[in-house]
């Protein structure tokens, strides 16, 4: 303990030091008070300003140290209430640090950064002392003290303020509902005394998060984030940014603009930025017209169209009209709130931009918003909208197909957002190439634009698949509709241009693949068995197997024919009857010229014509010339050698040539035979 001078304002000086002091073992000092001259008086000057205690954490510090501490806490506790600073002094360098500028104190704790505050630099390396100066509440000083040394040495590797950020998770799907008990935890080491704030940036650098604000000692700390934005409001999926705003509290005059440590990102995915539909429909369960079509060509003839919604409970939500593209063609109220029950409301054709809409499907959107969330939600239920202006593409059609994953379009009205995905296909409105893009038929009623470099044209012609009209029933999915016409979903929202997460509704037309033509099937042939008729026989009259005939007939293949036995000749195409010509008979004809300029017979003349052969012909007579029959194609039969076969034993068993035999099978005459080679045997000439 120091027991220091004090010395008084306004009278005597005071004698102040406790008299004769012994040594160690010696008598306790004996002290006697000097007395000040004041106004009004004498008073005693009995105060004496004693330093108890002067501790630092570190003596030896770095600015930014890494290797050795980057600050030091000095903690100097007085006997009586003071106030003052230190002055660091050394190196040709004094700067101060401020212990109490105002407050009386016994005990002053403060952290230090080895700072000039004079040059706004680091201190120099070297040794530097550390003295007092303060003054109590009677105004007794000291001044100068000697309270210890400091050594500063320099740092080659400066440690950052704060380090070791590390989010979990680093992905993150907040949902709705649960952002009050789940969250990012973000760890991380602060390494000197700071006022910390953590914010959130996204990819724009757009300040959407800030915590609050916290002065903190050093040592691993962690930080939480829940996915919401400065509203409360989930964010959206995305990259973000993870900010640190900091003040170091160590300096003795600590900054007043914040330092930005940024230290790594979060990802945000499957968040719900919108308030999901299923809650939707919890506060929302139903919106439909009460029409399935009207006409705002302003004839006051059906004009305007009535929509209704329902209400589960109170709700603030706007009102859109949707065109089949999901873009808004229609602002009809703008968020209100409504009562629980059954409310309505009149569109009459107008869109967002003051005109009226085109022909096409047309859906109520609402735009529900419950505390700092909203949400969309989208009814089947559809009106159409005629005798408007139709938009239709170019013709002859001529389509673009996406080729990127995903492409960003821009739809009518008001140039709308909308997403592309890869193979989708569009008609062309025009071929000409606006800006880098093509104008397209986005879906009934809607074009939009799409960059060049996001698709390619389609070169073969469009959607030559033959199509039919289906009108959607009560149940139908997409799913079901494929099924049912042999395709796929995607096909059918391809040839629609539909949303495939829209919905479908009662009455709908859409357009599915036509089913593929059935070949024709021949009708069946009935035969009546006659002598000699063997299964084989009959097979090769009509160009069927037997097996054919036996399945068609559910015949035992070892039981006999019997005459006039009906069988049933099954795909046998009926024979197309000849063609005919009609003649009439001129001057000199006979039925033997006639015969030879059509290349028939005269019998067969007589026959078409059941004439009399001696009866004459006369002129001006018609005649039907039939037409000459081609003949059959030789059968053909096949067969397999055995043993002791030559090509000329095979022939004379089917009375053919052995030059036929070979032509047939594309033999070397002189190549041997093998048993169960297999041979055609060409019918008899």
């Amino acid at each position: 303990m120091q027991r220091l001078f004090g010395m008084g304002y306004g009278g005597y000086p005071g004698m102040g030091f406790g008299g004769y002091g012994m040594g160690y073992g010696g008598s306790a000092r004996m002290g006697f008070e000097g007395y000040r001259m004041g106004y009004g008086g004498y008073r005693p000057a009995y105060r004496i300003i004693e330093v108890t205690s002067f501790k630092l954490s570190a003596s030896t510090v770095a600015y930014q140290g890494s290797s050795v501490p980057g600050y030091t806490t000095i903690e100097l506790q007085t006997s009586v209430p003071t106030r003052g600073y230190l002055l660091i002094v050394g190196n040709n360098v004094q700067t101060k640090i401020n212990l109490s500028t105002t407050a009386y104190k016994t005990v002053h704790k403060v952290d230090w950064v080895p700072w000039d505050d004079t040059k706004k630099a680091p201190l120099p390396a070297g040794i530097y002392q550390i003295k007092g100066y303060l003054t109590d509440q009677e105004y007794n000083q000291i001044q100068g003290y000697p309270l210890g040394n400091l050594t500063v040495v320099s740092e080659s590797s400066p440690k950052p303020l704060i380090d070791g950020v590390s989010p979990n998770p680093a992905v993150f799907s907040p949902k709705y509902g649960q952002t009050q008990t789940t969250s990012v935890q973000i760890p991380f080491n602060l390494n000197r005394p700071a006022e910390v704030q953590l914010t959130i940036r996204n990819i724009n650098g757009d300040e959407i998060y800030t915590g609050s604000k916290e002065i903190l000692s050093p040592g691993s700390r962690t930080v939480s984030w829940n996915g919401t934005d400065k509203t409360g409001r989930i964010v959206l999926d995305g990259s973000y940014e993870i900010v640190f705003k900091t003040i170091e509290t160590a300096y003795n005059y600590p900054s007043t603009t914040p330092l930005i440590w940024r230290s790594g990102t979060i990802t945000i995915k499957d968040a719900d930025y919108y308030i999901p539909v299923s809650r939707l429909k919890e506060i929302v369960t139903d919106a439909s017209f009460q029409s399935p079509s009207f006409t705002p060509d302003g004839d006051g003839i059906n004009d305007k169209v009535t929509g209704q919604f329902t209400l589960a409970v109170p709700a603030k939500l706007s009102i859109y009209i949707a065109n089949a593209a999901g873009a808004h063609a229609a602002l009809v109220v703008s968020e209100q709130t409504f009562a629980a029950g059954t409310h309505t409301f009149e569109w009459d054709g107008s869109d967002i931009m003051g005109g009226k809409v085109p022909n096409g499907s047309y859906f109520i959107k609402l735009n529900v918003v419950e505390g700092p969330n909203s949400g969309y939600i989208t009814f089947p239920s559809a009106v159409k909208v005629q005798n408007m202006y139709e938009i239709k593409p170019m013709q002859p059609e001529k389509r673009v197909r996406v080729i990127s994953e995903t492409a960003k379009m821009s739809v009518d009205p008001a140039g709308q957002g909308y997403t592309a995905i890869k193979g989708d296909t569009f008609p062309l409105m025009s071929e000409a190439i606006e800006n880098g893009k093509y104008t397209v038929l986005v879906k009934e009623g809607v074009t939009g634009t799409i960059s060049v470099s996001d698709v390619e044209l389609v070169t073969e012609p469009s959607s030559a698949k033959e199509t039919t009209d289906y009108i959607v029933v009560s149940g139908d999915t997409l799913w079901k509709i494929a099924s049912k016409f042999n395709t796929t979903s995607s096909e059918i929202v391809t040839l629609n241009n539909l949303d495939p997460n829209s919905y479908l509704y009662v009455g709908q037309k859409l357009k599915v693949p036509a089913p593929a033509p059935q070949p024709e099937q021949p009708a069946a042939t009935t035969y009546s068995v006659v002598s000699g008729d063997t299964l084989w026989k009959i097979a090769q009259k009509f160009g069927v197997t037997p097996q054919a005939i036996v399945d068609a007939n559910k015949l035992d293949p070892t039981a006999y024919l019997y005459i006039g036995q009906k069988l049933i000749i099954p795909g046998v195409a009926q024979p197309a009857l000849p063609a005919v010509t009609t003649y009439v008979v001129v001057s000199g004809d006979t039925l033997w010229k006639i015969a030879q300029k059509f290349g028939v017979t005269t019998q067969a003349i007589v026959d078409a014509n059941k004439l009399e052969p001696t009866a004459y012909l006369y002129i001006g007579q018609k005649l039907i010339i039939p037409s000459v029959t081609q003949p059959e194609p030789p059968t053909i039969t096949t067969y397999v050698v055995v043993s002791g076969d030559t090509l000329w034993k095979i022939a004379q068993k089917f009375g053919v040539t052995t030059q036929a035999i070979v032509d047939a099978n594309k033999l070397e005459p002189t190549a041997y035979l093998y048993i169960g080679q297999k041979l055609i045997i060409p019918a008899k000439q």
